[in-house]
């Protein structure tokens, strides 16, 4: 956990700077989808120890297609360290190891995120959900604002993934592989607004 600069936006406050520079400019199309809840059938896994969120995240959207090898073999081809996973480091291991699988990177610069960015992370994280990929998310937490929790006292940099989503509630399913690693009341999955998944993108990013 590291302090982040104090100009920097949360998802409590008002938010008005687009994190990814000239999205508002994209035309996109809405797409059929589903009256309820979809859902992935991906394995749940809970990270072992504070920096393997990567592999474990990267490993729950595996096993959305496939199984997935072992946590420490991830590790070794993402190249987790005890300070984490680079960014740069997790499109290649999803596309090497999903058959027909193109994954791209979006980093988001900026401290907070605009309805473009939370409609272009919905398009892309429900058309995934609908061709049976999941989503992985890089996410940036300030203090205090730790999904079903809160209890966070510093920053959490954090790998999730998105493996479904409700069209009724524009609401998107996050598997979250901190669980009791953080705090024992933390849940397996949320089920949050896109815009609060596409705010904690910011400063971070996905990929798709």
């Amino acid at each position: 956990m590291t302090t982040i600069a104090p100009d920097r936006r949360t998802f409590l406050k008002t938010v008005g700077v687009s994190a990814a520079a000239g999205l508002g400019a994209l035309a996109i199309t809405p797409r059929a989808q589903a009256a309820g809840p979809v859902e992935l059938p991906t394995t749940y896994q809970q990270q072992p120890n504070f920096f393997y969120c990567g592999p474990t995240a990267v490993a729950i959207a595996l096993s959305a297609k496939v199984q997935p090898p072992s946590l420490d073999t991830l590790a070794g081809e993402l190249g987790t360290t005890d300070n984490g996973t680079n960014f740069g480091a997790v499109s290649p291991v999803l596309t090497a190891r999903l058959p027909g699988a193109t994954y791209r990177d979006q980093w988001m610069d900026g401290t907070s995120a605009s309805k473009e960015d939370a409609d272009l992370l919905w398009e892309r994280a429900t058309a995934n959900v609908d061709d049976g990929f999941a989503t992985v998310c890089n996410w940036w937490v300030v203090a205090g604002e730790y999904p079903n929790w809160g209890g966070n006292t510093g920053d959490i940099f954090h790998f999730v993934t998105i493996d479904g989503y409700d069209a009724a509630n524009r609401t998107l399913r996050v598997a979250d592989p901190a669980g009791s690693t953080l705090t024992p009341d933390l849940p397996s999955h949320h089920w949050l607004s896109v815009q609060q998944v596409a705010t904690y993108c910011a400063g971070r990013g996905y990929f798709w």
